[in-house]
């Protein structure tokens, strides 16, 4: 491919107002509107001051800015472009966003997540394919991600376990084996913040919530070691749920891998080569065997907590030469706690599959969690749940356009359906949005538009 004009035949100039680059807003916007999310947000939410005038108009700007891609304050100027305006009304500026984010405290985030949590249930109704299959089987998972950031002026921010100083955020999502995740609720932590702070109860509220949602069947909390613990694990079963948590290798489940016989152990080979937790090398095959074991057995540091459960190994041999170079074989061990009903290969497939709640983080690193935009942490909380409620608003613009897109990477879902330049044209009173010809995904954009805005 190459230039059909040579370089000074071709000029440019930015003077068409009836054009706009992401045509996408149109049936997305249409979509929020048809759950009701402007008035949501705008009766739950109340700053108590003059910039909290009008909510709705500058949550939902902050919101289009997000789904357009925008990862920071400044740059959700992108929906003041062109002829915008002709498409929507209640376009804020981005000072007069950052000033409303600004006014937020910890009680105003909360009544921001309330209202996020609502039209998460309004989307599964609105969308039933957003969350198949969780009636039957769900999973919540939950994980903490840091997301460094550079100098001393953004409130909170703290050297993390890794070394990087920045801000911890704790999010918990819902899916099932068809559906592709949703974020339930999310935290924002101070960055030098254990893993486990808070835990317990955003565990509890995310149980409720995937309830509410639909959730109704067999639901498993899935979560790596760091969150093994007596408050947490008896937050789960309290809520009726089931859990399946990375145990963590302390002498108590050492001595109870270290017992089980030789002969317990079976052959298990993988269709797809998975990474070794410790090492990062590929596996291809494993032996896996399982136990049972009784955790949190210290009445000082969990008192009334203890609890025995299935104790799932997994080993993989570990090759050492000795200083006489001769070679001898160890193991490397990776056990799951859990009280789940699933046999034993199910379990131990279910329990990795935990890391899909990577590509949630990936997404959110893709588009509104690039950094957080703001030197005030209530500010950041703002923006941390908005980018939730935004990247859900997107699953569920995949759901309805297409089997590929309810699964695709929110990045792809921008690329094929929101950033798409338009011509908007106007005749008898009806506009008319005239895209690319020979679009590649135009027969998706239109299942979508036809979707979003047919007469119900």
């Amino acid at each position: 491919m190459r230039s059909s004009h040579t370089a000074g035949s071709v000029s440019v100039r930015f003077d068409d107002a009836g054009l706009v680059s992401c045509a996408g807003l149109v049936p997305v916007l249409r979509l929020a509107e048809d759950i009701g999310l402007g008035g949501l947000i705008e009766q739950r939410v109340d700053l108590g001051i003059p910039v909290g005038a009008n909510t709705d108009a500058k949550a939902l700007s902050v919101v289009a800015g997000m789904v357009a891609g925008a990862d920071s304050i400044e740059d959700l100027d992108v929906i003041r472009h062109g002829g915008m305006r002709r498409l929507f009304t209640g376009l804020r500026a981005p000072s007069t966003c950052g000033s409303w984010l600004r006014g937020f405290t910890h009680g105003h985030v909360r009544q921001l997540t309330s209202a996020a949590s609502e039209a998460l249930i309004r989307l599964a109704g609105r969308v039933p394919s957003l969350l198949a299959g969780v009636e039957q089987l769900a999973f919540i998972d939950i994980d903490s991600k840091i997301k460094e950031t550079y100098g001393h002026g953004k409130q909170g921010s703290g050297f993390a376990y890794n070394g990087i100083r920045g801000l911890n955020h704790l999010i918990a999502t819902l899916s099932s084996p068809v559906c592709a995740p949703v974020i339930l609720t999310a935290r924002l932590r101070g960055g030098n913040a254990d893993s486990r702070r808070g835990a317990a109860s955003m565990i509890t509220e995310a149980i409720g919530l995937a309830r509410r949602s639909g959730a109704t069947g067999t639901l498993v909390v899935r979560a790596d070691s760091a969150f093994c613990t007596g408050p947490i694990i008896t937050a789960i079963r309290r809520t009726g749920a089931s859990f399946s948590v990375t145990a963590q290798k302390n002498a108590a489940v050492m001595a109870t891998i270290n017992a089980i016989g030789d002969d317990d152990w079976g052959q298990v080979a993988y269709r797809h080569p998975i990474p070794d937790p410790e090492t990062g090398e590929w596996i291809t095959h494993a032996e896996i065997a399982e136990t049972v074991h009784t955790a949190f057995t210290n009445a000082t540091t969990n008192p009334g907590q203890i609890t025995t459960a299935r104790l799932i190994v997994r080993r993989t041999p570990r090759f050492t030469t000795t200083e006489q170079g001769e070679l001898f074989r160890t193991w490397n061990y990776h056990a799951v706690f859990t009280d789940t009903g699933f046999d034993l290969h199910t379990a131990d497939e279910y329990h990795r599959k935990h890391a899909i709640i990577e590509q949630v983080f990936a997404d959110l690193n893709d588009a509104a969690l690039a950094h957080f935009p703001s030197g005030r942490f209530a500010a950041n909380q703002a923006w941390l749940t908005l980018a939730c409620l935004t990247h859900n608003l997107l699953r569920a613009t995949g759901s309805l356009t297409s089997m590929f897109h309810a699964k695709a990477r929110t990045a792809t879902l921008r690329r094929h359906l929101i950033t798409i330049p338009a011509r908007i044209t106007r005749t008898a009173r009806r506009i008319t949005l005239r895209l690319p010809a020979n679009w590649p995904w135009q027969h998706h954009y239109q299942a979508l538009f036809t979707a979003t805005h047919q007469r119900l």
